[in-house]
């Protein structure tokens, strides 16, 4: 029973992140960053490196699916530096993988927090490509 179950939730995490617009897929991306990093954090207490190890993977693997999202054709600059300091936190990981350093995935993680802060403050009118409104 307990099989099905997690099957069944499984399905519907699937099929939420589906039906989730680009805005909240980054958002949950930023959160899910946050929370590896955390996990990562406490499996270098416990002196799980093979756990650490594939959080902070998985982290770089997200910066990179959020460098890959960005349209680089916008103007500002806005896109370009959000890529540099992406690349910069999938620098500082591999650091900190290598050295089980919980200061430098602090500093990642504060730095999420701080553009995940900001992503949430987009207004709602915002958040949809002008080609769907």
């Amino acid at each position: 029973m307990a099989h099905s179950s997690l099957q069944k939730y499984r399905q519907v995490k699937v099929s939420s992140v589906a039906e989730m617009t680009p805005y909240e897929q980054v958002g949950l991306i930023f959160t899910t960053i946050i929370g590896k990093l955390t996990a990562a954090k406490g499996a270098i207490d416990r002196q799980h490196i093979a756990t650490k190890g594939t959080a902070i993977s998985e982290c770089i693997t997200l910066f990179g699916a959020l460098q890959e999202a960005l349209d680089m054709n916008q103007e500002g600059g806005i896109a370009a530096n959000l890529y540099e300091l992406y690349d910069y936190c999938k620098r500082q990981l591999l650091d900190a993988n290598q050295s089980n350093n919980k200061d430098t995935l602090d500093e990642v993680i504060r730095l999420v927090k701080e553009i995940k802060e900001g992503w949430d403050s987009i207004p709602l009118e915002e958040r949809i490509p002008k080609a769907e409104q």
